[in-house]
């Protein structure tokens, strides 16, 4: 029996594979407008302003502009509305959640000497999600395009001896050894072939090609999509004042990433004649990571006119997936109907590998209209197709993927509006966000309005915010054989409260 041969590899459950796809790479790189209340009201348009503990998270510069040391935390509620479109058909769907969104403290050290150029320094922490990734969608059309290429396009080139089941042997087995032997395309073939989807040319074992069990003209799919994670940030600054000019500041980060994504696909509509038919699959992929990155930042005071400059180092991530999958089709056979599950019940866990978010480059600029208001500008820009996936042996796939990603994948650029205006202790605020679709040829853009109302009480104030985030992504159905495209809408309202006590 070949699970002797693997036995080890099965105790431990390695494969020397990854499981993540453009689809994912393309989750990873999303970002929402989180942190404190008057950071997200005024459109995140920070970089040149400073004297926010979300912004030292933005622009390492930022610290330095406090005049008091100060902590503060922020809770948000977020409604997600999701709006799923798939040729031509619309559903939606929705996600609801209370988060303690930000945490952060500032240390302010004035410097009494006056012979020193350095006026100041300041240390900071501040502790704050990039993005939720919490999701319900729910996807309905009518394709000519079935499930059964997915499997095709794995089998093909497979040797057929890899597929049946031999003596004593489970599905359970034979899934987790063709996983640690040849990897997750021969899996997929082994769950089309066992739930009677694809059949062989031949039924000798060096045969390699296939054939699809299933005859239609045009399939309904319906696709029921759910994702929760989260990726954190923690950020330690230390930032400094120079001639009373010129902020300069540095972050070193540390990076906590979750990503869970649940598929659950119902194929329907085939034809009477076909011989399989009714077919559902699930997919689950699950990822953890760690990471790390850092930032230079600075801010340049000139009369009520600031400049900054950010530089954002990429983002090393190290990553491991966890997948599992079934499937289940019902297949005429002797004149009975039959309903055939695979569910191997198997918990394929990768190899961790390298993932290298690009580095970013933010210019700002802002006006400071004396005690009565602020306007401010930020510009960002990060090339998207530099993204790179990596192990320390290599990788075919991740060499293959990185290629994709070098082909399909943009710049991103980012453009943020803020404006505050204040009467005495009351300020009202305003803002905007765009940020291009990261794939090339998506004209689609993310877009946000924000709002926002703050109360200084002297020793404390209290800031309360409101988002409208519209976000808009491009997604294929499978990554090999039925990729067919599918759009997801966020429609995103998003309240929030921050509370900051001066110390």
């Amino acid at each position: 029996m070949r699970l002797h041969i693997l036995l080890f590899l099965f105790l431990t459950g390695v494969q020397y594979t990854v499981s993540q796809g453009v689809n994912d790479i393309s989750q990873l790189l999303s970002s929402e407008l989180n942190g404190s209340s008057r950071y997200t009201s005024m459109g995140g348009a920070f970089g040149a302003l400073g004297g926010d503990l979300t912004a030292m998270s933005y622009n390492p510069a930022s610290s330095s502009v406090f005049l008091h040391s100060e902590i503060g935390s922020s809770f948000n509620f977020k409604n997600n509305s999701t709006e799923g479109r798939y040729f031509g058909t619309t559903r939606k769907g929705e996600n609801k959640s209370i988060n303690l969104d930000h945490f952060g403290a500032v240390i302010v050290l004035n410097n009494n000497i006056p012979e020193s150029s350095w006026t100041k320094i300041s240390f900071g922490i501040n502790l704050h999600k990039i993005i939720n990734f919490d999701q319900n969608a729910s996807l309905y059309g009518s394709n000519s395009n079935g499930i059964d290429l997915f499997f095709l396009n794995y089998a093909d080139g497979l040797q057929f001896d890899n597929l049946p089941l031999y003596d004593e042997e489970t599905i359970s087995e034979v899934y987790r050894s063709l996983g640690d032997k040849n990897g997750y395309g021969a899996q997929q073939a082994f769950l089309g072939y066992q739930s009677f989807i694809i059949n062989p040319t031949s039924f000798e074992n060096d045969n390699t090609t296939y054939y699809s069990n299933v005859d239609y003209d045009k399939v309904i799919h319906k696709l029921n999509i759910t994702k929760s994670g989260y990726h954190r940030k923690t950020t330690f600054n230390f930032s400094a004042l120079y001639e009373n000019k010129l902020h300069l500041g540095i972050n070193i980060n540390t990076h906590s990433l979750k990503f869970k994504n649940d598929n659950f696909l119902n194929e329907g509509n085939h034809k009477t004649s076909s011989n399989t038919y009714n077919i559902k699959f699930n997919n689950q992929l699950t990822s953890r990571g760690n990471g790390y990155s850092a930032q230079l930042g600075a801010i340049f005071k000139l009369k009520n006119i600031r400049f900054g400059a950010t530089y954002d180092s990429p983002q090393w991530l190290n990553i491991y997936d966890e997948t599992e999958q079934s499937v289940s089709a019902y297949h005429y056979d002797q004149g009975s109907f039959i309903n055939e599950k695979i569910d191997p019940k198997v918990l394929n866990v990768y190899d961790e590998y390298e993932f290298k978010i690009p580095s970013k480059t933010t210019l700002s600029f802002a006006y400071i209209f004396g005690s009565i208001g602020i306007i401010s500008i930020d510009y960002g820009h990060q090339n998207a197709k530099n993204t790179i996936l990596s192990r320390a042996n290599g990788n075919q796939y991740l060499d293959e993927l990185n290629s994709k990603i070098g082909s399909i994948f943009a710049p991103i650029n980012t453009l943020k509006i803020g404006s505050e205006y204040r009467i005495n202790d009351i300020s009202l605020r305003a803002g905007f966000l765009n940020r291009n679709n990261p794939i090339k040829n998506n004209m689609s853009s993310d877009q946000a309005y924000t709002f926002g109302i703050g109360i200084d009480f002297g020793g404390s104030s209290l800031n309360l915010a409101l988002v409208q985030f519209r976000q808009n992504k491009e997604f294929e159905l499978f990554s090999r054989g039925l990729t067919d495209v599918y759009n997801l809408s966020d429609q995103i309202t998003q309240v929030s409260m921050t509370y900051n006590i001066k110390l």
